[in-house]
């Protein structure tokens, strides 16, 4: 009988052991996998000290945030002049352009209309937006740039006018939007954070393939 018992206890014991060191690897496992999320959407983003600048350049996409904060940049006096860039999505029905509904939002918020450009043509991709902005400044003779966009595309954005503006004399800093959905803590719970996330490091790949 003892005996049977010592074994049934150790038996038990050996098995709370064994139930102890797995719960243990798995809370390792999901602080490991949380870290890597948390990390995985704070690389996304990134951004320059703000200093004052020729022009402001407000990419397009986001949700108002862009343009909000291109706003409140040029009138807490960090750039003269506003750049809004065209692109392919450029109709929104009822004979209006997506530029020019920026442009009126700017106007009503007190930028001045002769202080807002546009680029030329329509632009579908982050790299023909620099292309735009990048023969804009040359007709303008514009010697720096802000350019902002939503957070989580500041790094591809920094990537892609740094290799833009490489050998120019013009000075490119790039900051992002304050009231952005996107946060490193919480990105990864919605699809939308997924979906984001997931678009942003495969251009991520492909200006890194581009390179080699």
């Amino acid at each position: 009988m003892n005996n049977h018992h010592r074994n049934s206890s150790s038996g038990e014991s050996a098995c709370l052991n064994v139930f102890f060191k797995l719960t243990i690897i798995l809370i390792v496992l999901l602080v490991f996998l949380w870290s890597g999320l948390i990390f995985a959407g704070a690389y996304l983003i990134t951004g320059d000290r703000v200093k004052p600048v020729d022009a402001i350049v407000v990419l397009s996409g986001g949700e108002g945030d862009r343009i909000s904060e291109a706003i409140d940049k040029y009138k807490s006096g960090f750039g003269k002049s506003l750049i809004i860039t065209r692109t392919h999505t450029e109709d929104i029905g009822e004979g209006r352009t997506y530029s020019e509904s920026l442009q009126r939002e700017a106007i009503e918020n007190g930028v001045p209309a002769d202080s807002i450009y546009f680029t030329e043509g329509e632009s579908s991709t982050t790299a023909q937006e620099a292309s735009a902005i990048n023969t804009l400044v040359r007709q303008r003779n514009i010697q720096s740039i802000l350019v902002v966009t939503t957070n989580y595309h500041t790094r591809r954005t920094k990537i892609i006018f740094g290799r833009e503006f490489e050998g120019t004399e013009v000075k490119v800093l790039v900051h992002p939007s304050a009231e952005s959905w996107y946060r490193p803590l919480t990105w990864y719970l919605s699809p939308q954070g997924w979906r984001q996330t997931i678009t942003e490091y495969a251009g991520l790949f492909i200006l890194w393939f581009e390179s080699k």
